[in-house]
């Protein structure tokens, strides 16, 4: 009995450290991360909710992470107009905003289509842009 548990208790500890490898890719979990983030292409065009000034031309202005969410996280500005979006709270939020600017500042929260690399390497302009919510200050 006791060479049976000497010899069993490796063989469990083997199978569950080798378990991760018989999974998906986008089953990330304990006791070993598969990074399902690199795992995929995931594609190039993505939406990006943010929220924008728009200047009297018309044209958008971009915004700090700091106007937009009170942070100097990009990420979490980004997640917190997608949530205000999701919760149908694009106005207030928008309100909040314009509010920071100050008057007669025009705000506008929306959901961008981008090609992020051509966006941020060489400043191509969304493909698509759906407005969720516009306020001036």
């Amino acid at each position: 009995m006791r060479f049976r548990l000497r010899i069993a208790g490796p063989v469990v500890a083997a199978v569950v450290v080798v378990s991760p490898m018989l999974r998906e890719p986008t089953n990330d979990t304990y006791p070993l991360s598969t990074y399902p983030m690199f795992a995929f292409d995931r594609g190039v065009e993505h939406d990006i909710a943010t929220a924008v000034e728009v200047d009297v031309d018309g044209d958008a202005v971009r915004l700090s992470p700091k106007l937009i969410a009170g942070t100097d996280e990009v990420i979490l500005a980004s997640v917190t107009v997608k949530r205000s979006i999701a919760l149908g709270e694009a106005e207030l939020l928008c309100g909040e905003i314009a509010e920071r600017l100050g008057p007669g500042r025009t705000v506008d929260v929306r959901v961008e289509t981008v090609d992020v690399v051509a966006f941020i390497t060489a400043g191509v302009e969304p493909s698509g842009i759906d407005v969720k919510a516009r306020c001036v200050g």
